[in-house]
């Protein structure tokens, strides 16, 4: 288990027994559910099919609303905890939009998507600015590694060097007869870009925007993410400001595009 998902999943389960047991709390208002007599919190406990993975992920809801009339002795010997085995047993009907991505009040840093090559070409259009993003450029004894960092984003220093060919020298990138420092400086100029580029997609093209920060196109609702709850209060889910790096398997040929908040 990684470091910080127990607590978070207790963050989860904590939230949704606070919703259920205390059906006057603030954070109804801030859903905007102002009845919640028939309404519950249901903790959401498996994965999901995502369309653009191709895979069951996590999904980005940790919790939904359903709608229903539940028994009130149950919901007692339960603790008020409810999780989406309990959807078909009661007979609740999950509501739409209702997606509640659920954070740790002391949160400080966490991912908000990760990306696999696959996934990043699907939403991006290529697997260039992929590799241009995992590009090692801060030592000369790494340069050789990027070698691999093509291989691994299913590209070749061909396609690489078309993609770039923006980037001054590019051609020299790959090549040995340069000095270390001028290549190291290209790869440098070559990551910038690359960032800068992932960037301005996800905050001016809103198809990637809802994906990377709600979930929008892959997932089915009601696992999408409408509200997010973070610091004890509830606000609307969409873009907050926001980091690209790269994933911590990048040494290992494990190349993945992360998205984080911004300190």
């Amino acid at each position: 288990m990684n470091k910080g998902t127990k607590e978070g999943t207790e963050e989860e389960i904590n939230f949704v027994i606070t919703l259920n047991s205390d059906k006057k709390n603030i954070l109804w208002g801030e859903l905007n559910i102002f009845d919640s007599k028939d309404i519950y919190a249901v903790h959401i406990i498996n994965h999901k099919y995502g369309r653009i993975n191709n895979r069951m992920i996590k999904p980005k809801a940790d919790v939904i609303l359903c709608k229903g009339n539940i028994n009130n002795n149950y919901i007692m010997k339960n603790n008020y905890y409810l999780n989406e085995n309990d959807i078909e047993k009661l007979n609740i009907n999950p509501i739409m939009h209702s997606g509640i991505s659920v954070k740790r009040k002391d949160s400080l840093r966490y991912q908000i998507l990760k990306m696999n090559p696959d996934t990043f070409k699907k939403i991006f259009g290529s697997y260039e600015l992929g590799a241009g993003a995992s590009i090692f450029c801060s030592r000369a004894d790494e340069l050789n590694k990027n070698n691999e960092v093509l291989t691994g984003w299913k590209t070749n220093w061909n396609k690489f060097k078309r993609f770039f060919q923006i980037i001054n020298e590019i051609e020299s990138l790959d090549n040995p007869d340069f000095s270390e420092k001028e290549r190291l400086n290209i790869a440098k100029n070559v990551k910038t870009y690359s960032n800068i580029s992932i960037k301005e997609k996800i905050t001016k093209i809103e198809r990637i925007s809802d994906f990377v920060f709600k979930g929008v196109g892959n997932l089915d609702e009601p696992y999408t993410v409408t509200w997010f709850y973070e610091k004890g209060k509830i606000k609307e889910a969409g873009f907050i400001p926001f980091e690209i790096t790269t994933g911590s398997g990048r040494s290992r040929g494990d190349f993945t595009i992360v998205v984080k908040p911004k300190n």
